[in-house]
């Protein structure tokens, strides 16, 4: 016989049961749905896509060179006594680099100083000779042999005087070359001897380098050879300086385009008269070509997503992303060669809030 106390608890866990079935289920067949709210409109300010002149440029790379780069040798022998300068040392022209031991040279030039007027006073000697003889040939108290020898020993007194002069300054060049002089304005990048030294003729003594007037050394591909002129305006950057741009003009263009490299070498003088260029150092270039008409943008309407580049297009109340594809930039204003069409909007500085299908309300444009 089943107790009531049981029947109590099975009527109870039915019910429990029948209560857990009921928010388990579906909601009735008549309920409405909810429907998904749209996305609130941003305000945005645009700007219109304009056919404009735009720059053209024609990329390069290059080298910075000296205008004058001298390795400045020794003219003579001898042994190094003085060595003024070392290097970064600035110099002027005639400044001393190297003094040699002119001892040698001061006597040798005294002695042929000494010569000199040893044959200067022969010759006066034979000359006199001449003049006296003269009137005494007219009168026959001279036979004309005998002139005609006296004028062959002032003949010879005069080519004495003239070997003795040469050799004279033959003398004072080798002592003027014992002291080795800076052949221009410049600054000295190394110097190869010092004080004890036995230098020869010819054999280097230092390197001097003009930093004042610069070159900027290019090689233009053969298929753009034809653009290249003198006159043209070159602006060129330098690791060392990132951001700043360094101009140059073209003065001097090759004869010839290189065989093994089809490519035509082209020299730019540059003005570094604060002394920041160095020679040596990796430039990359763009030469001036006229201006060509072109779609333009404000610069800050395009976004850089890694290796892509986007802008956000209003199209009938909404944002379109385009990727595109930007050219040179003139001031705050970029190229669009491929995304945009003329008179399109554009959002200028878009936001995170910028996507595909977010409508917009365009701000008054400036």
């Amino acid at each position: 016989m089943t107790s009531p106390l049981f029947k109590f608890f099975q009527v109870l866990g039915f019910g429990v049961l029948g209560l857990a079935l009921t928010g388990c289920g579906k909601a009735p067949a008549g309920a409405p749905a909810e429907v998904p709210k749209a996305p609130a409109a941003i305000t945005v300010q645009t700007a219109v896509a304009k056919e404009e002149s735009m720059p053209r440029y024609l990329r390069l790379t290059g080298e910075i060179t000296a205008a004058q780069n001298a390795a400045v040798a020794a003219d003579t022998t001898g042994k190094v006594i003085e060595t003024p300068v070392e290097r970064g040392t600035v110099v002027k022209t005639g400044d001393v680099l190297v003094q040699l031991d002119s001892r040698t040279a001061e006597l040798n030039l005294a002695e042929a100083e000494a010569n000199v007027v040893l044959a200067k006073s022969k010759l006066d000697l034979a000359e006199s000779e001449v003049k006296r003889n003269e009137p005494l040939v007219q009168m026959k108290a001279v036979a004309a042999t005998d002139f005609e020898r006296i004028k062959a020993d002032r003949d010879g007194a005069a080519a004495s005087l003239s070997a003795a002069e040469a050799r004279r300054d033959m003398t004072k060049k080798t002592l003027e070359d014992s002291t080795i002089r800076a052949p221009f304005n410049g600054t000295v990048a190394e110097r190869f001897v010092t004080a004890g030294e036995y230098v020869m003729a010819n054999s280097k003594v230092a390197q001097v380098i003009d930093l004042n007037e610069l070159r900027l050394l290019v090689n233009v591909s053969e298929p753009s050879v034809g653009l290249i002129r003198v006159g043209q305006t070159v602006e060129f950057s330098v690791s060392p300086f990132p951001g700043e741009v360094f101009k140059g003009t073209v003065k001097f263009i090759g004869a010839a385009v290189r065989a093994e490299l089809r490519d035509l070498q082209v020299e730019a003088e540059v003005t570094n008269t604060d002394g920041r260029l160095r020679p040596g150092l990796f430039a990359e270039a763009r030469l001036t070509l006229p201006q060509q008409t072109a779609i333009t943008i404000p610069a800050n309407a395009v976004r850089t997503d890694g290796a892509n580049q986007k802008v956000w297009v209003v199209e009938s109340g909404q944002l379109t992303e385009r990727l595109v594809e930007v050219g040179e930039t003139d001031k705050d204003r970029i190229e669009i060669r491929r995304g945009v069409k003329k008179g399109e909007n554009v959002v200028l500085s878009p936001g995170a809030d910028a996507a595909d299908g977010v409508p917009v309300q365009m701000a008054p444009q400036s």
